[in-house]
């Protein structure tokens, strides 16, 4: 029965996609809570381009205890979620997000009946999500992202972000910012799915087990971690866009257009070159035909 439940949502348009309430997002990222796009179009942060705090600070402290809440009450049944932070204060493709805390199970919402938690934009989704800022996270503004796999659904991901603010905290002091920094910089990337990557989740029920969480993991065994069955295409740290796609922006057809503009000013060189020569023989001839 669930599984023909799971039906209607890929068929009926499903009203109130659950989005990240806390930490607090950037309010362009409350224009509308739709999934990114399957061409990676909008990627990252659902098409961000502000990035204007406006105001707004999650400030952090390192070692403090800080919680994950969504709203939105299509909830998909749950699913699979991460938290992940960039340094780069304007988001692109290309972006390294380093993951902080992975949610096996239960996420957004846990323990859910149904297929929804309701249809309404604006439901608060009960559950809360505690995670631990490292002490290895460095100090300075950066932008936290949320991602989540539901567990019924259309092949798809959310994907939320928010300004955030890391301050020090009780850190051994014998410990270097340089080794906190190498520490940072070793911890696992983003999963990324459903977005252009070539890598697919089935959401046929089983929740995404991501393929390297990070050392802060909640699991809730209330769905199949099942990653043989999870996941359809090519998977894994080099599917991410950032390696996917040229560094300047530069596609395959934007390349073509280029290589054939180039031949066709050569081209047109060339023949401008040839009419001139042929124009000054020519006048060449005529003066020792007249002498």
């Amino acid at each position: 029965m669930l599984a023909l439940f799971s039906l209607f949502l890929v068929v009926l348009p499903v009203r109130g996609h659950t989005y990240m309430q806390h930490p607090i997002p950037y309010a362009s990222q409350l224009r509308d809570n739709f999934p990114m796009n399957k061409d990676g179009s909008n990627w990252p942060c659902n098409g961000e381009k502000e990035y204007d705090p406006k105001g707004v600070m999650n400030v952090w402290e390192r070692g403090s205890t800080q919680y994950l809440q969504a709203v939105g009450g299509a909830s998909h049944g749950g699913g699979s979620c991460q938290i992940s932070i960039t340094w780069d204060l304007k988001p692109t493709i290309h972006s390294e997000w380093r993951v902080i805390h992975s949610i096996h199970g239960g996420c957004p919402i846990r323990n859910l009946t149904e297929i929804n938690y309701g249809d309404s934009a604006t439901t608060l989704l009960p559950s809360i999500y505690n995670f631990t800022i490292p002490d290895w996270l460095p100090i300075g503004q950066g932008v936290m992202a949320w991602t989540w796999y539901g567990r019924w659904s259309v092949p798809e991901m959310f994907m939320n972000c928010a300004p955030i603010m890391v301050l020090g905290g009780p850190t051994d002091k014998d410990v270097s910012e340089e080794t906190l920094d190498e520490k940072f910089r070793s911890a696992p990337l983003m999963f990324e799915a459903n977005n252009g990557n070539g890598c697919w989740t089935t959401n046929l029920g089983n929740c995404v087990q991501f393929p390297d969480p990070g050392e802060s993991v909640e699991v809730n065994p209330e769905c199949p971690l099942d990653p043989d069955n999870t996941f359809t295409g090519i998977c894994g740290p080099s599917r991410r866009l950032a390696l996917l796609t040229p560094r300047w922006g530069l596609t395959s057809h934007t390349l073509l257009i280029g290589f054939v503009l180039v031949v066709t000013i050569l081209l047109a060189v060339s023949l401008i070159r040839v009419f001139r020569g042929t124009h000054r023989g020519r006048d060449k001839y005529e003066k020792v035909v007249h002498a």
